[in-house]
């Protein structure tokens, strides 16, 4: 009898078990994980009741229903949490921008849910977004530069993956021959605009209608006239200028 063809052992795991075991956190590493989640969640709530100078860690370790000294197992101080909190939203919009916007294959449908995922992103924490404005001077102009450090590698691959699917839309002639990191760079600066702006004041149309609004003033600017597309498509130039700005997004990479 062949060993592939032997019993397994009783109380054995079978291999696509064992495989899953290994690959899943231990049950202690997943709760302790489920804990560090729900403080978080708890912190960002609590910094927009209170504002983050008037927030306490008693206040967060109550609304999380955890021990003060439990709370400071995962976190050392009031500080951290905020910045932890930061980190959190950052990493969970680029996890949804990911999977989400860079798999789409049309580059203006790729846009158009880009400016929809942003502007609900805000919705979901608008009142956060407006302490993390608060808190820090000049970040409603950029809020890249409030951004803690080891976010920015984070921030740079988010704007690395718009110009990317710019540089796409350029080559397929769906938008006009312009520099496409200019082109992702006017876009931030435009929805980063709105959301500072809509973190002071309540915004007075539903987000469909914002959304709408938006898409349609950025990317109306954007679209290649046919006509005007096909002349330009036999431009040496235009050939030679979209060539060199891919070889550099290339080597960007």
């Amino acid at each position: 009898m062949s060993s592939s063809s032997r019993r397994r052992p009783a109380g054995t795991l079978s291999d696509a078990t064992a495989l899953k075991q290994d690959k899943e956190p231990p049950r202690k590493q997943r709760e302790r994980e489920r804990h560090r989640r729900e403080i978080l969640e708890a912190a960002e709530r609590v910094f927009v009741r209170k504002g983050y100078h008037a927030a306490t860690t008693d206040e967060i370790a109550a609304e999380a229903e955890f021990a003060v000294g439990t709370l400071y197992n995962f976190f050392k101080s009031k500080d951290e949490l905020y910045w932890q909190v930061v980190e959190g939203i950052a990493r969970d919009f680029m996890d949804v921008f990911e999977r989400r916007i860079m798999t789409i294959q049309n580059p203006q449908d790729a846009i158009a849910a880009l400016i929809e995922l942003r502007l609900m992103h805000f919705e979901e924490h608008r009142g956060f977004f407006r302490i993390f404005f608060e808190a820090l001077p000049g970040s409603r102009l950029d809020p890249a530069r409030a951004l803690p450090v080891n976010c920015l590698p984070l921030y740079d691959r988010y704007i690395k993956s718009i110009t990317s699917v710019f540089a796409r839309g350029i080559k397929d002639g769906c938008f006009d021959d312009i520099d496409p990191l200019y082109l992702t760079l006017c876009l931030e600066g435009i929805i980063n605009a709105f959301v500072a702006y809509w973190s002071r004041i309540e915004p007075q149309e539903p987000l469909p209608v914002r959304i709408e609004k938006l898409t349609g003033a950025f990317l109306g600017r954007l679209r290649v006239d046919p006509q005007i597309s096909d002349r330009r498509s036999d431009d040496p130039r235009r050939r030679r200028s979209q060539a060199e700005r891919t070889d550099q997004l290339e080597r960007t990479e």
